[in-house]
C-alpha cells in the first residue's frame, strides 16, 4: 500500500488522492467471480475500474457484482475510479446504441448504484464514460466529434450524462478538454481524465486530446481545469500519433520523461497497466526508485 493504514481509513472519508491505480474490469454476462475477489494491489490502493454493460440488457446481476467488488475491496481501504462503457454479447466492447433515452436511463440506474456504495468504497471521481469506444467519447453515435463541433443534439446529450453523475456526489472526469469548455467553460466542478497520458512525449498531442491545430491552447485549458483536481488516467502508445519510445526506460524515468509529466500536469493518479512497456518497467526491481518517484509525483497532488 502507498499509504499508511491509517491515512488510507481516513481517504475512505475524505477523498484523498489515488496515486498507481490498479485495472480491474466487470462485465455483462460474465463470470466475473475472480475480479470482484480481493487481492492485495502493487503499490496502488485505488482500482481502475471499467463496467461493461450491454445496452438493453438486464444489469443487475452486474450491479450485484459491482457491489460485492465495492464490499470486498471498500473493507480494505482501497477506492475506485469507474468507468461504465458498453458492450457486445460476446464481451468485445462496442459504441453506445443510437437511442438518447436508453443512455440516459443506464446513466440514471448506474448514478443510483454509485450513490448506494457510499460509505462503502472511496469514489474519488467518476469518468464520465458511456459514450463511445470503451466510454472515451470518441467514434460514437452521439460524439462523433468534439466541443463546438458537435451537433447541439449531441452536446445535450453530454450534459446530461455528466449533470447526472455529478448528483452522485464525486468529481466527474470527460475525456476531452473541448468538450469540457462547451458545456462548462471554466468550471473546476467538472474535471477531465486523459486516456493516452505521454503517447508521443512531453510535447505531444496525447492521442487527440490536444488538438494538432492549437495545442497550447488545450493545454492551457486542461490545465486550468484539471491539474489538481483529480486529474488523471493512463499512459498509452496506440494512437496513431505515437512516436514516444516507452522501451527505452532511461528515457521514461529521465528529466524529462513521465514524472516531469505529471508535475507539469499536476496528475493524481495513473494506471500503470499501459502500454504494456511501462506495466514491464512498473514490475521490474531494477527501476523501483522510478517508480517510487513517479508515485510520489501522483501522490502531489488531489
Amino acid at each position: 500500500m502507498r499509504t499508511s493504514k491509517l491515512l488510507a481509513a481516513v481517504a475512505v472519508v475524505e477523498l484523498a488522492a489515488a496515486g498507481f491505480a490498479t485495472y480491474k474490469e466487470i462485465r455483462s454476462d460474465t463470470d466475473n467471480s475472480d475480479a470482484i475477489t480481493y487481492y492485495e494491489l502493487d503499490r496502488s490502493d485505488t482500482l481502475f475500474l471499467y463496467i461493461q454493460i450491454i445496452a438493453g440488457g438486464d444489469h443487475q446481476p452486474l450491479i450485484e457484482d459491482f457491489k460485492t467488488l465495492a464490499r470486498n475491496y471498500g473493507s480494505q481501504n482501497v477506492s475506485a475510479i469507474p468507468r461504465v462503457r458498453y458492450g457486445n454479447d460476446d464481451g468485445s466492447v462496442a459504441s453506445e446504441p443510437a437511442d438518447a433515452d436508453l443512455i440516459l436511463e443506464d446513466v440514471a440506474t448506474w448514478a443510483t448504484v454509485f450513490s448506494e456504495v457510499s460509505g462503502i468504497i472511496d469514489i474519488p471521481v467518476i469518468q464520465a464514460g458511456f459514450l463511445g469506444l470503451w466510454g472515451e467519447w470518441h467514434s460514437g453515435h452521439f460524439c462523433p466529434e468534439k466541443g463546438i463541433y458537435d451537433t447541439r443534439e449531441n452536446r445535450e446529450v453530454k450534459k446530461a450524462i455528466v449533470d447526472k453523475l455529478r448528483e452522485v456526489g464525486p468529481k466527474v472526469a470527460m475525456r476531452y478538454p473541448q468538450d469540457h469548455k462547451a458545456l462548462y467553460d471554466g468550471d473546476r466542478g467538472v474535471t477531465i481524465h486523459n486516456d493516452c497520458i505521454f503517447n508521443s512525449g512531453p510535447k505531444g498531442y496525447d492521442g487527440g486530446t490536444f488538438p494538432v491545430e492549437d495545442r497550447e491552447t488545450w493545454v492551457s485549458y486542461t490545465k486550468e481545469v484539471a491539474s489538481n483536481n483529480t486529474y488523471g488516467g493512463e499512459p498509452c502508445d496506440q494512437a496513431s500519433d505515437s512516436t514516444f519510445d516507452w522501451t527505452d526506460f532511461a528515457e521514461v524515468c529521465g528529466s524529462n520523461g513521465l514524472e516531469a509529466y505529471i508535475h507539469e500536469f499536476e496528475f493524481s493518479y495513473l494506471n500503470p497497466g499501459n502500454p504494456p512497456a511501462f506495466q514491464q518497467l512498473f514490475n521490474d526491481p531494477s527501476w523501483a526508485d522510478c517508480v517510487d518517484d513517479i508515485g510520489a509525483a501522483l501522490d502531489s497532488y488531489l
